[in-house]
């Protein structure tokens, strides 16, 4: 590849890096609908981009996390394992890397990769994001082998990091309504809906408690938020789901 054609894939890689950035602002804000029409040209240019060469390391891992979001798991797996190999691949950005390798894995039904990648990310620098992520997968393999041992410890010791983190509250209140303590989870998915009232899984769990509880109609009012928000391929829960929800609580 020529230096031209370097500097071209470059730059349709840094132009679809700042629409990304732009539609994750504007999800941010509860602007869905015009974050979406972003996300969707960046995903574009980054597709141009990577079949001209493109093989900076930032771009590269921004469009692995990106496919992650359209729910397309395997493509992801592929661009960042190209990242890992990109010439000029930093120390910080291996370490992100390996998060997003790990949540990749997750999506794929690989927990046990999951864990040992976000372990392996922990013991290097633990973060905010990794007490979320860690935290989660630990409850559905919990979910899966029915020993909430870990699950329990380490959860405890995410909110101990972040007790306003809305994720980690999450997570707390779907490791109390696994383990059937249901008054408990209320707690903490109340708590992570005061901290991020557009948080598409709490809103999902928040309306199945209260539908359980003979509340449809709240029920209802939580889940025509969440059908409002931002559902992507990295939440827990689905848009599906919540229709399926809402479908029952309108009967």
């Amino acid at each position: 590849m020529g230096f031209l054609d370097k500097f071209k894939a470059e730059n349709m890689g840094r132009r679809a890096y700042g629409l990304h950035v732009q539609g994750n602002r504007l999800y941010d804000d509860g602007k869905a609908a015009e974050a979406r029409p972003k996300h969707d040209e960046a995903l574009r240019l980054y597709e141009e981009a990577m079949k001209a060469g493109c093989v900076k390391p930032a771009y590269l891992m921004a469009y692995g996390v990106l496919l992650l979001r359209y729910g397309r798991f395997e493509e992801s797996k592929e661009a960042l394992l190209k990242a890992e190999h990109a010439p000029g691949i930093t120390k910080n950005e291996k370490r992100q890397l390996r998060i997003n390798f790990a949540i990749c894995q997750w999506k794929l039904g690989n927990l046990d990769s999951a864990i040992s990648q976000l372990k392996i990310a922990m013991n290097e620098a633990p973060n905010g994001v990794i007490y979320g992520s860690l935290g989660y997968i630990l409850i559905e393999k919990a979910r899966q082998t029915g020993d909430f041992t870990e699950a329990v410890a380490f959860n405890q010791q995410a909110l101990d990091y972040d007790d306003e983190d809305a994720v980690v509250l999450d997570n707390m209140g779907q490791l109390n309504l696994a383990m059937g303590n249901e008054e408990k989870a209320l707690e903490y998915f109340t708590r992570a809906h005061e901290l991020k009232p557009r948080q598409v899984d709490t809103l999902y769990y928040l309306a199945r408690i209260a539908g359980k509880n003979g509340d449809k109609a709240k029920a209802v009012e939580y889940l025509n938020s969440a059908l409002d928000g931002n559902y992507s391929g990295l939440c827990t829960t689905t848009r599906q789901q919540a229709l399926d929800l809402k479908a029952e609580m309108e009967k």
